[in-house]
């Protein structure tokens, strides 16, 4: 499966366009942690899992993914069965979110599959964990679907020490504190950094598209990465 993540371009499938050249589109938050420095936010090797140096030939390659983006096709990768244990919802207060969440795969590019509508949230349980593991954990929803805003739509305006509650489907329930929202311009997002989220810590990473859209595509990812709560 891992074979077919391109440099560190597995990306969320939205609608998108990479603009070289751009800039995030809005700083961290002030005194926030450096999420990029938290998240290792580097190129990886993903046959090793180590960093890939980021020379002429990486820079050649990464472009060329960008490039090439949403226009190759490969077979559809479905979720794996599931194991038993799994997500169920999610609640974000502050959003006013309280939404079921759907097991996804990759889509018919290759990239991470983003749930169909506007009101579910997607995880993909063959690259990412379940709560509770020590892990990270990876949610994507959308930002505004068929032009009706998705329920990711205000995630760009969660505050760092704002909660977010994972429900598993056994019950329990699984809190985190936002440490940071940026906004990063597609062609220099790490998935594989995003999908790992904190190293040594168990984290969630939350993401969907940003503006400003271009004919209905986006150039950039609102990124959060939130803390486990201590119990």
């Amino acid at each position: 499966m891992h074979s077919r993540i391109v440099l560190s371009l597995l990306l969320i499938a939205c609608a998108s366009a990479f603009a070289p050249g751009s800039a995030p589109g809005r700083a961290e938050e002030a005194g926030a942690p450096g999420t990029a420095g938290l998240l290792r936010y580097i190129g990886r090797d993903h046959a090793t899992g180590l960093p890939a140096p980021v020379n002429d030939r990486f820079i050649a390659a990464h472009d060329a993914a960008v490039e090439r983006y949403g226009k190759d096709e490969v077979e559809p990768e479905p979720p794996p069965p599931s194991q038993g244990l799994d997500l169920a919802a999610v609640s974000i207060p502050r959003l006013g979110v309280e939404a079921p969440t759907v097991r996804l795969g990759l889509d018919r590019f290759g990239r991470l599959d983003v749930p169909a509508g506007t009101t579910g949230i997607g995880w993909h349980p063959a690259y990412t964990s379940l709560p509770g593991k020590g892990a990270s954990t990876f949610i994507v929803a959308h930002f505004e679907y068929g032009g009706v805003p998705g329920v990711f739509s205000r995630l760009s305006t969660l505050q760092q020490g704002d909660e977010v509650t994972v429900l598993l489907s056994d019950g329990s329930r699984h809190t985190y504190r936002v440490r940071s929202t940026v906004d990063y311009a597609l062609g220099v997002i790490d998935m594989g950094a995003l999908l790992k989220g904190r190293e040594g810590a168990e984290s969630l990473v939350l993401m969907t598209c940003s503006g400003p859209a271009n004919e209905g595509e986006y150039a950039f990812r609102t990124v959060v990465l939130a803390d486990r709560a201590a119990p």
